[in-house]
């Protein structure tokens, strides 16, 4: 597997989108394993909006998939999740530095399951996770891990030599048709 890494144009684009708002300073690091952590902690009551950032290599098209969970804290007798996340969406950053949602599926609930339905080709993606403080008065807290699965990108002249290939298996099949039959 080849390790991810950011060209410079893909850190400059990373760093556009943190000025424009993201919620954290550093993209994901991806280890040769691929995985990379992220976290968030609030201070107080409220509903947030997270934002994590990473590059796919241009080399590469890859599978993302993520699993998350939300902090517990004691309250009077029990222990009690002190944070709600209720969406996790992954995005893409133009070049622009716009971004377009992509079509993602979330699973809540006790083990928190994120992923993009579609692979990642090569770019600048982010995810971000919404979510709430859940009890009143109290801060909250939320881990979790994503993997990127990368493989190289096929050659155009792959798909060239498959095509080519199945086209000429359709011919022989086609020319040992028996005409006894009709």
């Amino acid at each position: 597997m080849k390790h991810l890494h950011l060209s410079p144009l893909a850190a400059l684009l990373l760093a556009g989108g943190l000025l424009a708002g993201a919620a954290h300073a550093d993209p994901l690091v991806f280890d040769a394993a691929g995985n990379a952590t992220f976290s968030a902690l609030h201070a107080g009551p409220g509903s947030y909006v997270d934002e994590f950032l990473f590059a796919v290599d241009p080399e590469l098209m890859g599978w993302a998939s993520g699993t998350a969970a939300v902090g517990k804290t004691w309250i009077n007798p029990n222990r009690l999740a002190n944070y709600g996340i209720s969406d996790i969406t992954f995005f893409r950053v133009n070049l622009d530095n716009s971004r377009t949602n992509l079509l993602s599926v979330f699973n809540g609930g006790a083990a928190i399951e994120f992923y993009p339905a579609d692979p990642l080709v090569a770019g600048n993606y982010g995810f971000s996770v919404s979510g709430a403080t859940a009890l009143a008065g109290r801060g909250g807290s939320y881990a979790g891990n994503l993997n990127l699965v990368t493989a190289p990108v096929p050659e155009p002249a792959g798909f060239l030599m498959l095509s080519i290939g199945l086209g000429l298996l359709g011919l022989c099949a086609r020319g040992k048709a028996d005409n006894k039959l009709g």
